[in-house]
């Protein structure tokens, strides 16, 4: 057990897994955002008409911002100590709009439905019956979790190295693999020249 407690630490800020983590929960703010959020039921002169009001309609902000985070994921997967801090941050950020646009939707789901209800009836400021779904919940849920994720990238990330794979590190504490480099550059070099490199 206490070994296991160990290795907890060293396995939470592993790279592929607050990338993978992060990603993840991007992409379910994305995809939560394509679903109905909102079902309004609205008296038009005729009769009562129905309109399913997606998150990109009613909150455009979430779908952005879980593009946003999805990207900033990827990218902090590939960048620079300094770049990787800013980048997490922005992801930590995304998470915090795209968490506040959907408590915004549940506060007030009519105010938020008019305009797809507007374009579809007609009907300006048009009252009846705005139930909301449950998807917003799962998008405030899975932003709140993006959040979460910038703020844990921005502290791992702090221990990843950007040394590139499969490089070892020589007694000096410097990459091993920089002097057999130049040797390689310097027998191509020889070569080019005509000259023997294993003379």
């Amino acid at each position: 057990m206490p070994e296991a407690r160990a290795s907890l630490p060293a396995a939470l800020s592993r790279r592929s897994t607050v990338v993978l983590a992060t990603l993840v929960a991007a992409l379910a703010v994305f995809a939560c955002s394509a679903a109905t959020w909102v079902s309004a039921t609205v008296q038009t002169t005729l009769q009562p008409v129905t309109v399913d009001v997606a998150g990109s309609d009613a909150a455009p902000a979430v779908t952005a911002l879980g593009l946003v985070a999805a990207a900033g994921a990827l990218t902090t997967a590939i960048s620079g100590r300094v770049l990787r801090a800013v980048v997490a941050s922005v992801v930590l950020l995304a998470g915090l709009g795209a968490l506040a646009a959907s408590v915004a939707v549940l506060a007030d789901p009519a105010g938020a439905a008019q305009t797809a209800v507007g374009e579809a009836t007609g009907m300006i400021n048009a009252g009846g019956d705005f139930a909301v779904t449950v998807w917003p919940w799962l998008a405030a849920a899975a932003a709140a979790l993006v959040a979460v994720c910038g703020g844990w990238a921005l502290v791992a990330g702090r221990s990843w190295t950007a040394a590139r794979r499969y490089e070892r590190a020589g007694p000096d504490g410097s990459p091993a693999g920089t002097a057999r480099r130049g040797d390689e550059i310097d027998s191509w070099d020889a070569l080019t020249e005509g000259r023997d490199p294993t003379a």
